[in-house]
């Protein structure tokens, strides 16, 4: 079973790739308007590249038995680790797994889409709290940045062979990344900065 979504996995990515792209501004002031149409427009392409990459990770991760299997022992280790510490990390993964199932069949109602997805937090929580304890132990904690480093790493080099233009997505993603927090920090008022 794959836990770990290919959302959560190109937040990794993306989270660590350093900002490596920086906006030419060209000293002009525009219109409040203007700026406000032109941050818009940047949040959308931002999600429609995110949508794309995340695409692109997915079907790069389903493709590649290497991937896959690398995940499976950095999965097994986290939970093994969990359970040495007491915890049983697998009844919250089944039961999101149950709940992930629920909403896929299609028949739930508003009322148990909001009961589960209310349960599923809370699994989810749980889980995140057990992984936490987990990640205090100083040497299991650098071995599982380092493997997780190394995955990401393979990852994003499967995505660029299977998809040349991943590099160029990225390099645009990061940069929108920069218009857009430089963007919403020109909106907030002076003095609430």
């Amino acid at each position: 079973m794959i836990r770990t979504t290919t959302a959560a996995l190109l937040a990794l990515l993306i989270a660590a790739a350093p900002l490596q792209v920086s906006l030419a501004q060209d000293g002009e002031q525009q219109a409040p308007g203007a700026q406000d149409a032109e941050l818009m427009e940047a949040q959308q392409r931002l999600q429609e590249l995110q949508r794309q990459l995340g695409q692109i990770q997915q079907e790069t991760f389903e493709a590649s038995d290497e991937l896959q299997e690398k995940q499976r022992r950095l999965e097994e280790r986290a939970t093994a680790k969990m359970e040495d510490l007491g915890y049983d990390p697998e009844r919250h993964y089944a039961r999101m797994q149950e709940i992930y199932e629920r909403f896929d069949a299609g028949d739930v109602s508003e009322e148990e889409q909001q009961e589960l997805a209310e349960e599923f937090h809370e699994a989810q929580m749980q889980l995140q709290q057990e992984q936490q304890e987990a990640m205090r132990d100083d040497d299991f904690r650098e071995s599982m940045e380092r493997d997780m480093r190394e995955f990401q790493e393979d990852l994003l080099a499967a995505m660029e062979e299977d998809y040349p233009e991943t590099a160029e997505l990225m390099s645009e993603l990061e940069a929108l990344q920069q218009r857009v927090q430089e963007g919403m920090q020109q909106q907030v008022p002076e003095g609430l900065e």
